[in-house]
C-alpha cells in the first residue's frame, strides 16, 4: 500500500514515521498572512457566520505563530493533499504531548479522510479546552496520521438480533 503526498505549498512537510513500526506519522501546520491564514471557527451554530481569519504574529526570531483563546477552535492548513488506493483511508489524531500538555483536541474529536477519493487540502482542527491561551508556531507538529483499511460492508436493516451472553448491557456493566 502506498500513500501519496502533493505539496500545495512548497513549505509543507510530507509526513514521514519516525521509527519502523510507528502506526502514525506526525503532520505539521503552516502559519502565514497569505496562503495560510488560520481560521477561527464558529462555535455559535446560530449565526451561520463565515470564519474568521487569525491575527498572525511573528516572535522575536521570525517565526510566525497565532494564538489559540480559551475555548476556542481553528482550523489550520498542512499545505498538503494526499492519496491511497481504493479500499484504504486517513484517521487523523492529535499528538500526545498536544492534547496533554496544552489541552488541544481535534474539533471534530476525529478526523475522518476519505482518501481515495477527496483530493482537497488536508486541513487540521483544533480546539483549545484549557482556560489559557495556547500558541501554534508554523510547521508545529500538532496531528498525527494513520492509515486504516475500508471494508465494503452491506447495511441491512432486520427485525431482531442473535442473543448475546452481553446482552444489554451498557456503560458500567464490565463492573470497575
Amino acid at each position: 500500500m502506498k500513500l501519496y503526498f502533493k505539496k500545495i505549498d512548497p513549505r509543507a512537510q510530507v509526513p514521514r514515521f519516525a521509527h519502523t513500526g510507528d502506526m502514525c506519522f506526525d503532520l505539521s501546520v503552516l502559519i502565514d498572512e497569505e496562503n495560510n491564514v488560520p481560521t477561527m471557527i464558529d462555535t455559535d451554530s446560530n449565526t451561520g457566520s463565515e470564519p474568521k481569519n487569525v491575527m498572525v504574529h511573528t516572535d522575536g526570531v521570525g517565526r510566525k505563530f497565532i494564538t489559540i483563546p480559551a475555548q476556542t477552535g481553528i482550523i489550520f492548513h498542512t499545505g498538503l493533499k494526499c492519496a491511497t488506493e481504493a479500499g484504504w483511508g486517513l484517521q487523523v489524531h492529535v499528538r500526545s504531548s498536544i492534547g496533554i500538555k496544552k489541552k488541544l483536541i481535534l474539533s471534530n474529536a476525529t478526523g475522518i479522510i476519505d482518501t481515495a477519493t477527496y483530493r482537497g487540502e488536508l486541513m487540521i482542527g483544533l480546539t483549545n479546552t484549557s482556560n489559557l491561551e495556547r500558541k501554534i508556531y508554523d510547521g508545529d507538529r500538532v496531528a498525527q496520521g494513520q492509515i486504516v483499511q475500508i471494508y465494503d460492508v452491506e447495511i441491512e436493516e432486520v427485525d431482531s438480533l442473535n442473543i448475546t451472553s452481553r446482552g444489554e448491557g451498557g456503560i458500567g456493566s464490565s463492573g470497575r
